[in-house]
C-alpha cells in the first residue's frame, strides 16, 4: 500500500531520512506500510520477533514493561515525529510491550530491508546510531532519578518541566491519565494523587479537575532540586 504523499513529506523532514536521496528514499517508502490504531491497542509484546521499526505520524505510544501481576512501569511514551522500535531490529525480538494510548497512525518500516541499507549507506548507520545513542542517554538519564531522586521530586521535576513558565502562575493541562504519569514517574497512582494534595495544602500548586496552576515556583524548584523536605503522608 502506497503511503499518503502528505506523510511521506513528514517522514522526509526526519533526521533519519532527511540526507537520502530521491531514489533511496523511495526505495525505503516502499518497504514500508501505514498502520492504525485505536485506544488500547497493542502493536507488540515483549518477546515477539521484531520484523518492523515505526515513526509515529498521529497519536501516542506507549512502551512498557509488565510484571507478573499485571503492574506496568511505563519506560517511554512516543508522541508525532518519533522513532521507536529499532533497537529490536538488531536484537530479533522486542524486549517492551507498545500500545496505543490513543487513537494513532504509524509507519512501519521493513526491519530486513533497512539492514540492508544500513549496511550499504554509512551516513544512514550513523544516524541510526546518533538516534539510539540520544535513547540510551535519555533511559540512563531516567535510571538515575528513580535512583537519585524521591517520587515527590520526580513529580515536583514532571510539573516544573510540563509547565508554562510565560506567566508567573505556570499552568499546566494534564492530557495524559493519571495513572500513566505516575506509572512514567514510578511512583503508583495513589502516590501521586498524595503528592499532589500536599503541594496544594503547602499552597505551591492550585488544582481543578485536570489543571495545575503552578503558584509558588521557587519553592518547587527547592523541592525538585532536594534543597526542601516535605513529608508526604
Amino acid at each position: 500500500m502506497s503511503l499518503p504523499d502528505q506523510h511521506l513529506a513528514e517522514i522526509r523532514q526526519l533526521y533519519l531520512f532527511a540526507h537520502l536521496d530521491d531514489a533511496q528514499f523511495k526505495q525505503a517508502m516502499d518497504h514500508a506500510k501505514l498502520i492504525q490504531l485505536t485506544a488500547g491497542d497493542m502493536l507488540f509484546a515483549e518477546g515477539d520477533p521484531c520484523h518492523h521499526f515505526y515513526v509515529v505520524i498521529r497519536g501516542m505510544i506507549k512502551l512498557f514493561k509488565s510484571s507478573p501481576d499485571g503492574s506496568e512501569k511505563i519506560l517511554e511514551l512516543v508522541t508525532a515525529k518519533q522513532l521507536f522500535g529499532e533497537e529490536a531490529m538488531f536484537i530479533g525480538q522486542h524486549s517492551v510491550y507498545a500500545d496505543a494510548l490513543e487513537p494513532t497512525r504509524l509507519i512501519a518500516f521493513d526491519g530486513h530491508y533497512f539492514a540492508g541499507l544500513l549496511r550499504d549507506n554509512s551516513d544512514l548507520c550513523l544516524r541510526m546510531m546518533t538516534l539510539m545513542s540520544h535513547r540510551s542517554k535519555s533511559l540512563l538519564d531516567e535510571i538515575g532519578n528513580l535512583t537519585l531522586q524521591s517520587g515527590i521530586q520526580r513529580v515536583v521535576q514532571y510539573l516544573m518541566e510540563a509547565g508554562n513558565y510565560s506567566d508567573i502562575a505556570c499552568t499546566i493541562h494534564l492530557n495524559l491519565p493519571k495513572n500513566v504519569i505516575a506509572s512514567r514517574l514510578g511512583v503508583k497512582p495513589e502516590t501521586f494523587s498524595r503528592i499532589i494534595a500536599k503541594l496544594r495544602n503547602e499552597g505551591m500548586i492550585d488544582c481543578t479537575r485536570d489543571t495545575i496552576k503552578l503558584k509558588n515556583v521557587d519553592s518547587l524548584q527547592q523541592v525538585a532540586d532536594g534543597m526542601l523536605w516535605l513529608k508526604v503522608a
